[in-house]
């Protein structure tokens, strides 16, 4: 064999090494894309099947359902349910979806008991918040999540009305986590109005003092007794004849 053969047989076996290795690693590539579902499938969030804490007991659902006895001399149970309303989107930070919903328990009375809960995924599948109250037998509308918050959209009861009553004032909520623990962060504007409504009085626009905001006590004279040129319209709660509000409900 001469030089040139020989150069010709070896650039082929460079050829074949290189066509194999290409080959190896393609096979392995597409081993690897077969294996992805089952990992992804792995951490797949399920909120229906997660513990969650509610008034400092742990709860289990499963398929959306939990139930505990009371205690062993009576027939009552405390039973959870998942109620639905999902939001979902990445609350934490760390790259998995969460899922904020509401869920409902019952303990044996009349009462049933709203709350909202979220689950955060994790590696072995759900970690559970401790649950909010939002209210007795409210009527839950929509939960969204905006900007790191959730919020939730309800109707409820005036304060004097009986539970009879069908819920007919609405309320927004916003809510924030800090590790596991759901806190209340709904404007200042918000939970006014809120106080307004259920106290029985009535969201109005008033032409108060410039450096007067919305909601202003008005039991007390003065806060919308400027001159027109020097007020601004503000949001107001209108309780009725011989009431007003003093910034917190209507007395």
């Amino acid at each position: 064999m001469n030089k040139n053969q020989k150069g010709f047989t070896f650039i082929l076996i460079i050829l074949a090494v290189l066509f194999l290795a290409g080959v190896g690693y393609l096979i392995y590539q597409l081993k690897m894309n077969d294996k992805e579902p089952e990992e992804i499938e792995s951490i797949v969030l399920d909120p229906r099947n997660c513990t969650y804490t509610i008034e400092g007991k742990n709860v289990t659902l499963k398929d959306g359902y939990s139930e505990e006895e009371i205690s062993s001399d009576t027939a009552s149970k405390i039973i959870t349910r998942y109620f639905g309303n999902e939001a979902s989107s990445d609350l934490n930070g760390d790259g998995l979806s969460d899922t904020a919903f509401i869920l409902t328990q019952t303990t044996g009375g009349s009462g049933t008991f709203y709350y909202l809960v979220v689950a955060l995924g994790d590696v072995n599948g759900c970690k559970g918040t401790e649950g909010i109250l939002l209210g007795d037998r409210i009527a839950p509308q929509t939960t969204a999540m905006r900007d790191g918050k959730i919020i939730v959209n309800y109707a409820d009861r005036k304060t004097d009305e009986a539970m009879a009553v069908s819920p007919s004032v609405g309320i927004t909520k916003h809510f924030m986590l800090s590790g596991q623990i759901l806190k209340d962060f709904t404007p200042e504007e918000f939970i006014k109005e809120e106080s307004c409504l259920l106290s029985g009085g009535t969201i109005e626009t008033s032409l108060c003092c410039g450096s007067t905001s919305d909601f202003p006590n008005n039991c007390l004279i003065g806060a919308c007794g400027c001159s027109p040129t020097s007020s601004h319209e503000v949001k107001t709660c209108n309780c009725g004849d011989n009431k007003c509000f003093n910034g917190t409900k209507c007395n």
